[in-house]
């Protein structure tokens, strides 16, 4: 009965700094410790069910950690993701828009010799209508604050 005691005693302990040292980790380094802590519990798992002579009950966790220690999960997903999920578009880094002054007076609608004041004004209409938080597109955005840039910074 004091043995059982005992362990309960050190399991409780090994929790809690198990736990404190959850509460302090790095995302990363969490997730890398329970990745390898599931391998050690399949790994124990599979050994005991070895020992008391159910091998065949033995190939899910140990095959499991296996397929893990080798790295054949990770070769799976970039595969699955290659050929078949998340076939998502993706979208690379936006190009530099570039813009003469005379589109960027085209694109705030203004003439040459705006003023400061006009310039600003019109950044300040066209942003409020065009504004991807509004319904409005990236680019759009995008272009009418390099017209603004371009057009005060002279």
């Amino acid at each position: 009965m004091a043995v059982f005691f005992l362990g309960g005693i050190l399991l409780a302990g090994a929790l809690l700094v198990l736990l404190n040292w959850w509460s302090k980790a790095e995302v990363a380094s969490a997730k890398k410790g329970l990745v390898w802590g599931i391998i050690g519990v399949c790994v124990l798992l599979g050994v005991l069910l070895l020992a008391s002579g159910r091998g065949i009950a033995a190939i899910a966790p140990i095959g499991y950690a296996g397929w893990r220690m080798l790295g054949f999960g990770q070769t799976i997903a970039s595969l699955y993701k290659r050929f078949g999920g998340e076939n998502k578009a993706s979208v690379g880094p936006k190009a530099a828009v570039t813009l003469s002054r005379d589109d960027a007076l085209e694109v705030l609608g203004l003439r040459d010799g705006a003023s400061h004041q006009e310039i600003k004004s019109a950044h300040k209409r066209l942003i409020a209508q065009c504004h991807p938080d509004k319904g409005g597109s990236d680019w759009m955005a995008a272009k009418i604050n390099d017209a603004r840039r371009i057009l005060l910074d002279k």
